[in-house]
């Protein structure tokens, strides 16, 4: 048998930063990060990991990896950058594969957050992107006619459910 579990936190930590913690557990690994995100731009301001419980000595080289996404931009690519720079063999799979993670769960609370009016042109280029990125990986976003509205007003009820 065997089980993983991770874990996904997101913070508002000031007006512009999300804190993104994220954390990977099994039998052999026990993995943590926390990458600070600007929401306006989308660039990781900073990233530190540990791994409390990893298999082999060397893995802590691979863990120490983290720092080459700091300034890296979240959007096309950003996988391809995680691959070469946190995932080649002087990195670690695992670690790759929660930072991705975790930036995936900072897309999602960064869709949720409504922005005030100064920051609305910035807020509407991401909701392209996103757009663009989930219309053919979801059944919903594949839609011709999905508007930014329908899916504010969603969040809206879900959080009003919470």
């Amino acid at each position: 048998m065997y089980e993983k579990y991770e874990k996904y936190t997101v913070h508002q930590i000031e007006p512009h930063i999300f804190e993104v913690s994220g954390e990977w557990k099994d039998d052999i690994h026990d993995l943590k990060t926390r990458i600070l995100i600007n929401i306006y731009t989308f660039k990781i301001t900073a990233a530190e990991a540990s791994g409390g419980g990893v298999p082999f000595e060397i893995c802590h080289q691979g863990i120490g990896r983290i720092g080459d996404i700091i300034g890296a931009n979240i959007g096309p690519g950003f996988s391809r950058i995680v691959r070469s720079k946190i995932m080649g063999p002087e990195g670690c799979t695992h670690l790759g594969e929660l930072i991705l993670g975790t930036v995936k769960a900072f897309i999602q609370a960064a869709s949720r957050s409504m922005p005030d009016k100064k920051h609305e042109a910035l807020y509407a280029a991401r909701w392209d992107e996103w757009m663009s990125n989930y219309s053919d990986q979801c059944v919903y976003f594949s839609q011709a006619d999905v508007s930014r509205a329908e899916i504010e007003n969603a969040i809206i009820k879900g959080r009003q459910r919470s």
